[in-house]
């Protein structure tokens, strides 16, 4: 993972020079401490020797490379013919020295903490978890077919966005199957195993996920210190990031955005066609492609860094935001907010001293066994507020210009004091929408022009219970004059 390409001439130069071929170099299997004995793993596309005697993790290692490859191609829309013969060396080392006394990693490369990659050649250094062995071995191994396909892989924010989006992976799952009632099998109760497919790009459901990979604590250790960095701030990282996990971590959160936002993924996609250029240049071309969405991609990191989290899904944050979104008109209006997306944007912006009231109604199946209404319930809650919460966002449309991102502005709409009054007074539902809009629900005050969005306060991994299909809160939002 340390930055390879500042080397890029000398890995030209090496790297079809330290391909070892059959007995010549390695005993098929022995005694891995013996480091004239390596264990090599040989598949279509990696021919993987290590000083880990570990079979089995050799193996998953090299069918898990090839599954990915035609996955990476799929990614960049490139036939799977284009690698039909490509085929790279991969090194899984424990003991590093031994590997450099042997030749195998050469002198000239400085010492790094998990991996490496040359055109034809990758190293990783052994890792405690099988999952983040994994990820190392495909991480490099993008960077290796980078060389192949466009040159390299671009400057630091590109290159290991894309290596660390095209690695992330889910561990494979063991699903138990029984075995069917008429088989001849003499012990009936035995399971079959089958395996979840492979596959890449994939965001962690939870902590089992990804062991050893630890994106996740770096995001919530920022937000919380209100230090997360700008998207521009990202683009503008070195080329050496020196092993630091905190860049790699922006850059795969920012490579993640760009492919997913309609406003950027086919730039994001053309821009690896320039692979070879390292230089400000390529950053400026693929911004100048996205300029005119820069607004709403700023936007949409700001949400991004806010909520991700373990079982973060692109398909319950696709906002609808747009730049051609019209200016408020002062009227009231009123929309529906659901369990079945994060933020529901009111479709207008607002301008720079506009104020707002809310009121709302309907009901969230939160949990398979609470309900709740827009003020949420208050035995359980999620970032401090209560499960089931209707909270409003202002979210400036004019990109932060320092380097880190302002806390988000989030706050509840209506709260427990604001029902409690309407049920005191006995109104009726219309009645109590007027009341909390002229009198008791909270006021939102727009600083700076801005989008404002509403959701529904549920874990990141919510899963929309079946029964929910029909609820959601009824949200009237009306211009205080």
């Amino acid at each position: 993972m340390q930055s390879r390409f500042s080397r890029f001439l000398f890995a030209i130069a090496i790297g079809g020079l330290f391909h070892f071929s059959g007995a010549e170099a390695f005993a098929q299997d022995g005694d891995a401490g013996n480091p004239t004995e390596w264990i090599v793993r040989e598949s279509k596309h990696l021919r993987l020797a290590s000083d880990v005697n570990e079979p089995e993790l050799l193996k998953d290692l090299t069918q898990s490379f090839d599954a990915a490859v035609p996955q990476w191609l799929a990614f960049w829309g490139i036939p799977e013919s284009r690698l039909e013969n490509w085929k790279i060396d991969g090194y899984l080392m424990r003991n590093v020295d031994a590997f450099r006394e042997r030749g195998a990693l050469p002198a000239s490369i400085t010492p790094f903490r998990h991996g490496f990659s040359s055109p034809g050649t990758i190293w990783v250094r052994y890792q405690d978890t099988r999952y983040y062995n994994r990820h190392l071995v495909l991480h490099e191994g993008v960077h290796s077919l980078a060389f192949e396909l466009f040159g390299a892989g671009g400057p630091s924010w590109y290159m290991e966005g894309t290596a660390e989006l095209l690695a992330l992976h889910r561990e494979r799952v063991i699903v138990p199957k029984r075995l069917p009632p008429e088989s001849e099998e003499p012990a009936r109760t035995l399971l079959a195993q089958s395996m979840d497919p492979f596959t890449i790009n994939q965001f962690p459901r939870n902590r089992a996920d990804t062991p050893g990979w630890g994106r996740y604590k770096i995001v919530a250790r920022d937000r919380d210190a209100n230090s997360l960095p700008t998207l521009k701030s990202v683009l503008k990282l070195p080329m050496e990031l020196n092993g630091k996990v905190e860049a790699y971590t922006w850059c795969w959160a920012a490579a993640s955005l760009f492919s997913q936002a309609p406003e950027s993924r086919e730039a994001f996609l053309k821009a690896a066609g320039r692979g070879a250029d390292q230089s400000e240049a390529f950053t400026s071309e693929f911004y100048r492609d996205v300029a005119e969405d820069w607004p709403v991609l700023s936007a949409r990191w700001r949400l991004l860094l806010n909520d991700l989290d373990y079982g973060f899904d692109w398909s319950r944050h696709r906002i609808a935001l747009s730049t051609s979104d019209p200016r408020a008109t002062g009227a009231p209006f009123a929309l529906r907010v659901s369990s079945d997306q994060a933020w529901h944007s009111t479709g207008q912006w607002f301008p720079r001293g506009a104020r707002l009231r809310f009121a709302a109604s309907g009901q969230c199946q939160v949990t398979r066994d609470w309900i709740s209404g827009p003020a949420g319930i208050s035995i359980e809650f999620h970032r401090g507020a209560p499960l089931g919460q209707l909270q409003v966002c202002v979210l400036p449309i004019a990109s932060p210009d320092q380097g880190t991102l302002p806390p988000m502005q989030i706050q509840s709409v209506i709260t427990k004091t604001d029902v409690a009054r309407q049920i005191a007074l006995g109104n009726s539902d219309a009645d109590a929408e007027d009341s909390l809009v002229s009198q008791g629900s909270q006021e939102v005050l727009i600083r700076e022009p801005s989008w404002v969005l509403l959701r529904i306060n549920l874990p990141i991994d919510h899963q929309p219970i079946a029964s929910d299909s029909a609820l959601g809160y009824q949200v009237k939002v009306v211009p205080v004059r």
